[in-house]
């Protein structure tokens, strides 16, 4: 339960109870996301008023289900999507899922707890050979590749990722899959190796000198046709729109918290005729398409993994991330 900035503490709820329509979960893990380190840390403040129970990239089995549930059994591995969308406000009707502006917000519940409960529409199965830990990863990789969509990668495209990070190193793979160069960019020298080792072609360590100047000479003084910021931040964003090259697309991924704002020279963005986007959570099909690519093992997440805490370390995982030790940080609830 989260109280108020840095104020996590253990403790006993009550169980949750489910009607005819939703499925009752034990909880096996949950990864730790950068929103919920923001929420801990106090630098977002989200709707949801103190205490609060965090996390939402849970995974688990089903021990109970709803009269009106027919086709999931007891032991069932199930992933939530928490996102449920209404299907009938102005952006859902114009296929906008991810901007819906009717979310069931208590149709889902989880996180880091024990017990958490779902509508049988919002779950996917999980496939045999992925296990808790990398099911984890459905929802942010499924944020990825609606940020990828917006890049419209084509084959041979030269592609910076700006960090490397476990959001970033998604982004790698998917842009490797979609026949990109991909050049990854960080300051943690630990990072870029594990971005080598995902494929990466090419890696720019940004405290040893101009990132910028580097991309244009990796790719013939040009730029880049796309570069996804995959970390937030007034360095990173700038850094990010001086590396694309002419009709280049920016994908400014990451969100900034505190808010930020940046220089930007409108020549810069008129001249070069530069896209620059942004990118949102996800829909349905990402959610689904997301846990297909890990299964497939066209995204390979368990790299991605640095530590499996019990819960009772959840606040030691949430310094972690905080302090960009290590990659992904998984609490394990089993």
């Amino acid at each position: 339960m989260i109280y108020g900035p840095y104020d996590l503490r253990i403790e006993e709820a009550d169980r949750p109870t489910i009607d005819d329509e939703k499925v009752l979960i034990r909880v096996d893990a949950c990864g730790i996301c950068p929103s919920d380190v923001r929420g801990y840390a106090g630098t977002r403040r989200g709707t949801r008023g103190f205490p609060y129970i965090p996390g939402h990239e849970w995974v688990g089995h089903v021990i109970e289900v709803g009269r009106y549930v027919k086709d999931l059994k007891e032991g069932d591995r199930v992933v939530p999507d928490w996102r449920v969308v209404c299907g009938r406000c102005h952006y859902c009707r114009r296929g906008i899922f991810n901007y819906c502006s009717d979310l069931k917000r208590d149709a889902v519940r989880g996180g880091f707890c024990d017990y958490g409960y779902a509508i049988r529409t919002n779950l996917r199965l999980i496939p045999d050979n992925v296990s808790y830990e990398e099911a984890c990863f459905t929802e942010p990789l499924a944020c990825c590749i609606n940020g990828m969509k917006r890049c419209e990668i084509q084959f041979g495209d030269d592609v910076v990722i700006v960090g490397s990070g476990p959001i970033g190193l998604m982004h790698l793979q998917l842009a490797k899959h979609l026949g990109a160069r991909v050049i990854s960019c960080d300051i943690i020298g630990e990072r870029l190796d594990k971005a080598k080792s995902l494929g990466a072609d090419e890696s720019i360590d940004s405290s040893k000198g101009d990132p910028i100047e580097r991309v244009k000479e990796l790719t013939e003084g040009r730029g880049a046709d796309a570069v996804v910021v995959a970390v937030g931040g007034r360095k990173p964003i700038e850094q990010g729109m001086g590396m694309a090259g002419i009709c280049g697309t920016v994908n400014i991924f990451a969100g900034t918290h505190p808010p930020v704002t940046i220089e930007c020279d409108p020549n810069a963005v008129h001249y070069k005729q530069l896209w620059v986007t942004g990118s949102h959570d996800y829909t349905p099909h990402d959610f689904t398409t997301a846990l297909k690519l890990i299964s497939n093992g066209v995204v390979r997440v368990r790299p991605l993994i640095s530590h499996v805490l019990p819960l009772e370390k959840t606040k030691e995982g949430f310094d972690t991330v905080e302090g960009q030790k290590g990659l992904k940080v998984i609490i394990s609830v089993a």
